[in-house]
Order: structure tokens, then C-alpha cells, then sequence
């Protein structure tokens, strides 16, 4: 177990890397093992190496399928082995549900609740049925709009850094501090939340979204900043690129790539917030 330097931290970085520490010893003495469900973002990848540092053991698993890019599948698991952890890759696929394939507002819930079925499923094979399952959920989570906490509640999964008031701004904090790999990184939802409730998603467009949304990742202006800053590409039905920075100076770039995966003409959309536009 690493001990904690408090005079190391700012006073309000002290106080909560102590609340997160009491929340994770009284998360493993809930039960006889303890799993994270890690998508690769910054959320649950702050929460395996604070458990890390508090020397508790975890088992970690990673979901994928056709509404996750291959490419952050492929960084979680590189994530994980850079830091030692042995991580579960469970293949997940929501598409055949009812709620998915509708588009429906239930959607997120949907695939959440069937996601940590599978997750427990895996868990049971792997001879650890009663372990506790936890998420990256943080404070500022609870505030938001998110149809699959709901799911979480119904299945007993713990949210340590919530429930330790722990904020995206804390966390990205701390794990600068503690050495986490881009602290700063955005959030990259599922895909499926880049269409509009009532569109029907199928493979090949999440395929082409996900590619589409790499290739405007990469775009980059004079100073070697993302062009776009945050942004999600949108199925409203027809293609919206919303995004944080104004759109480059030279849109061929840009109009290239859409095109390319059969999203243009697109309307473009600068606005302040990114996330939350459907789910």
C-alpha cells in the first residue's frame, strides 16, 4: 500500500485522496473480490490506479464490441499491461436489443443493464460471483443526465469515486500527480450515442462513425492543438459535427474526411458542450 503524503497535496487534493482511500477499504470489505468495469477513459483508469495505490487486488474488464472503436479497445488493453493489470476482454454486443435497435430514449439503460450481466457473467466463470463490481461514475456524473446510472443502482455496482465526492476536475488532479497516462483525456462515449433517438444503428455505420471520428482526432491547427478541440459527429438523422473550436481555417481537410465516410454534406456546429446531446 502506498502511504500518502498529504503535505505533498494541496489541501483540497488531501482531503479527497483520504475520502477516495476510506471509500475503497470499505468497498473491499464488502465483499470477498473486487472488479472494475474499465471502458479506457479517464474516469475508470484513474479508479484501477487508485486502487493500485491503495495495494487492493481488482480484477479488470473491458467491454467491446461494434459500438466501441476497435482503437480504444486496443488502448485500454495496452493501458492495462503497461500497468500490470490482467484485464478481461468480454465480447458485448448490444444491437439485438429491443431499446438499441429501436433507438429508443430507454437505449442507455438498456445496454448498460445487459452490459453488466455479461460483465457478471465473465466474473461467475471466472470463479468470482460475489465480487463487488465497480465503475468510474464520478461526482459530477450524478448531476448529469445519464440513463445508465440507473441500470448500476438495480445491480448493486459501486461507484467509489462518486460516492467519495470525487470530481472529473479532482481526478484529473490527482492523476496527474499520481502518474496517470493523460490525465486531460476526453471523454469518448459509446457510439450509440451519436444517434438521434428513433435512428436504427447497425455495424457498418457505428464502423464508419468510428472512423470518421479518428481521422477528425487527428486534424490538428499551426500549433499542434486538436483542430476541433472537443466534438462528436451526429446522426440527426442526417450528419452534425458538433464541435468546441470554430472549424478550421481550411475546411477541405475536413470536408475530406466526411466525405470519405459518406457523411457529407454535414452541418457544423460549434457549440460549448459536447456531451449530453442525446443521452
Amino acid at each position: 500500500m502506498v502511504a500518502e503524503d498529504r503535505s505533498a497535496l494541496p489541501a483540497d487534493l488531501a482531503d479527497a485522496a483520504q475520502r477516495l482511500r476510506e471509500r475503497l477499504t470499505a468497498c473491499a470489505g464488502r465483499a470477498p473480490a473486487l472488479a472494475v468495469a474499465l471502458s479506457g477513459g479517464v474516469d475508470s483508469r484513474f479508479l484501477c490506479l487508485a486502487l493500485q495505490r491503495a495495494g487492493l487486488p481488482f480484477t479488470a474488464l473491458h467491454a467491446h464490441g461494434p459500438h466501441v472503436p476497435d482503437e480504444e479497445s486496443r488502448a485500454a488493453r495496452s493501458w492495462a499491461e503497461a500497468r500490470g493489470l490482467a484485464l478481461e476482454m468480454v465480447p458485448f454486443s448490444p444491437l439485438g436489443l429491443p431499446e438499441v435497435s429501436d433507438g429508443s430514449r430507454e437505449r442507455c439503460y438498456a445496454c448498460k443493464k445487459a452490459l453488466l450481466a455479461a460483465l457478471r457473467e465473465r466474473l461467475a466463470s471466472r470463479g468470482l460471483p460475489d465480487a463487488l463490481l465497480c465503475d468510474g461514475s464520478n461526482a459530477d456524473d450524478l448531476r448529469a443526465h445519464r440513463p445508465g446510472l440507473r441500470a448500476l443502482r438495480e445491480a448493486g455496482v459501486a461507484s467509489p469515486l462518486a460516492e467519495a465526492g470525487i470530481r472529473k476536475a479532482d481526478l484529473r488532479r490527482l492523476g496527474a500527480i499520481w502518474g496517470l497516462e493523460d490525465p486531460e483525456q476526453t471523454a469518448r462515449p459509446c457510439l450509440l450515442t451519436r444517434l438521434a433517438y428513433g435512428c436504427r444503428p447497425d455495424e457498418k455505420t457505428l464502423r464508419r462513425l468510428a472512423q470518421a471520428e479518428a481521422a477528425l482526432a487527428a486534424l490538428t491547427d499551426v500549433d499542434g492543438r486538436p483542430a476541433l478541440g472537443d466534438f462528436r459527429l451526429r446522426l440527426c438523422p442526417g450528419p452534425v459535427l458538433q464541435h468546441e473550436r470554430p472549424a478550421p481555417a481550411s475546411l477541405e481537410r475536413l470536408r475530406h474526411i466526411l466525405e470519405a465516410a459518406g457523411f457529407w454534406p454535414c452541418a457544423l456546429r460549434q457549440t460549448e458542450r459536447i456531451s449530453g446531446f442525446f443521452d
